[in-house]
C-alpha cells in the first residue's frame, strides 16, 4: 500500500516517483497493489485511472456536486489558509488521519509512503527520503517545510523497516546525520518514462515548431522556477554569453513558478533588453518532453542540491549534452560524460560547455522496470 498525495496536479519529481513505481508494480504478479488518495482507498481500474492523470475527481466516490463545490471552496481559501500560523503541519494531520482510516480497509500488508513523512501504521513499513536539502540548505524551503521535515523525519527514519532513497549520494547522507538508521538504507535510482526518448530531428522539430525553436538552436533546462534551482545563476551566465551568441541561441525555462519565483522573472528583464532570449514556457505536455531535450543544444541543470535530478537522466535518455553541478547525485546521474561544474561560478563553464561539447552524446537509460524490481525485493526482504 501507497500513499498517493504526490499524484494531486501538477505533478513535480515525487508525483512522478509515485506514478511510475506504481505503474510497475501494477504488472507484477505478486503484489496487491493499493493506494490511499483524499483519505479513499484505490483498488484496481480507481487507481489506474488516478495513475492515468484523468479527472483526479473521478478517483473518489465523493457525488459530483460535491467534489466541484469542494474544490472551488479550497482553491478559493488556499492562500489564506496557508497564511495561518500552524497551517502546513495541521493539513498533513489532517490527511494522516485520512490515510488511516482509509489504510484501515486494507488488512495487514506493507505500507510504503514514497514521500518522507508516513502516517501512524502498525505494519512494516518502507520509507522513501528522496533528499536532505530542508537541512543542507534550509534556505531554498518555505520555513513552515523546514519544520515540519526536520520535525518529523527522525522519527519516521527509526519507525522504517527499510529507508529508500534515490541516490547513493542521499543514502551517504543519511548515514553521516543520522548514523543510528545507516544500516537500513537502500539506495534505489529512479527512472525514465519509456517515451522520453531520443527522437530524430524530423520528430523533433515537428514538437519544436510549437514553440518557435530550432533543432539543436537552444540551451533548455527543465524545472519548477525556485531558488534550489539556481536558474537565477543560469539566467546571469547566459547574459555574460557574446550576444552574437545569445542572438541565435535562446535560453527556453520550462517548468512552473515556484516558490520565490518572482525574482527570476524580474531578473530576466535586463537581460532581454540587452539582447538576451530568454523563454519561459511554463509546465509543458510530458508528451513533448522527447522532442524539447531530443532538439537541445545543450541541457543545463546547474541545481545546488538535488537527491536524484530526475531532468538529467531524462536528459541522457534523449542523448542531450548535460551541463550539471560538480557534486552529489548531479554528478553520480550525469555520469562521466556531463560538464560539471561550481554551481556557484557558472559563467566561464556554460561558455565552456557549448564550445567543447558535441551536439549529441550516445543516450543512456535509467529504467522503472529496475526501480520496481529492486523495490519488490525491498518488500520481499520484509
Amino acid at each position: 500500500m501507497l500513499r498517493l498525495d504526490s499524484l494531486e496536479h501538477p505533478r513535480t519529481g515525487i508525483g512522478y516517483y509515485t506514478e511510475n513505481l506504481c505503474r510497475e508494480l501494477i504488472g507484477q504478479p505478486e503484489v496487491d497493489l493499493a493506494g490511499v488518495f483524499r483519505g479513499q482507498l484505490l483498488r484496481g481500474g480507481k487507481l489506474k485511472n488516478l495513475l492515468d492523470e484523468e479527472d483526479i475527481s473521478s478517483a473518489t466516490d465523493k457525488p459530483a456536486g460535491a467534489r466541484s463545490l469542494l474544490a472551488k471552496f479550497i482553491r478559493r481559501s488556499r492562500p489564506l489558509v496557508r497564511s495561518l500560523p500552524g497551517a502546513y503541519a495541521l493539513r498533513q494531520s489532517v490527511r494522516d488521519r485520512q490515510a488511516l482510516a482509509a489504510a484501515a480497509g486494507f488488512g495487514k500488508c506493507i505500507y510504503h509512503e514514497p514521500n518522507f513523512i508516513p502516517f501512524r501504521f502498525s505494519g512494516p513499513l518502507v520509507l522513501t527520503v528522496h533528499d536532505l536539502s530542508h537541512i543542507r540548505y534550509p534556505e531554498h524551503h518555505p520555513a513552515r517545510r523546514v519544520r515540519f521535515l526536520s520535525s518529523r523525519l527522525p522519527a519516521a527514519l527509526n519507525r522504517a523497516d527499510v529507508v529508500i532513497t534515490d541516490s547513493r549520494f542521499v543514502q551517504q547522507e543519511i548515514a553521516e546525520l543520522f548514523p543510528a538508521v545507516a544500516g537500513k538504507v537502500v539506495p534505489i535510482h529512479l527512472g525514465v518514462e519509456s517515451a522520453i526518448r531520443e527522437l530524430g530531428e524530423t520528430a523533433a522539430r515537428k514538437v519544436l515548431e510549437n514553440y518557435n525553436l530550432d533543432y539543436k538552436g537552444y540551451v533548455l533546462s527543465l524545472a519548477t522556477l525556485e531558488p534550489r534551482k539556481n536558474l537565477t545563476g543560469l539566467v546571469r551566465a547566459y547574459d555574460c554569453l557574446p550576444d552574437h551568441i545569445k542572438a541565435d541561441l535562446p535560453l527556453v525555462l520550462v517548468g512552473g513558478a515556484g516558490w520565490k519565483s518572482k525574482s527570476l522573472y524580474r531578473l530576466v528583464d535586463p537581460v532581454r533588453k540587452r539582447g538576451g532570449r530568454v523563454v519561459f514556457t511554463g509546465r509543458v505536455p510530458r508528451a513533448d518532453l522527447a522532442g524539447l531535450l531530443s532538439g537541445a543544444r545543450l541541457f543545463a541543470y546547474p541545481s545546488f542540491y538535488e537527491g536524484f535530478g530526475l531532468p538529467i537522466a531524462e536528459a541522457r535518455a534523449c542523448g542531450t549534452p548535460i551541463l550539471t553541478s560538480d557534486f552529489g547525485s548531479m554528478a553520480e546521474i550525469a555520469g562521466d560524460q556531463a560538464f560539471l561544474v561550481d554551481p556557484g561560478n557558472l559563467v566561464e563553464g556554460l561558455a565552456s560547455a557549448l564550445s567543447d561539447m558535441p551536439e549529441h552524446l550516445p543516450p543512456v537509460r535509467y529504467s522503472w522496470e529496475d526501480t520496481a524490481r529492486k523495490t519488490l525485493d525491498v518488500y520481499k526482504g520484509l
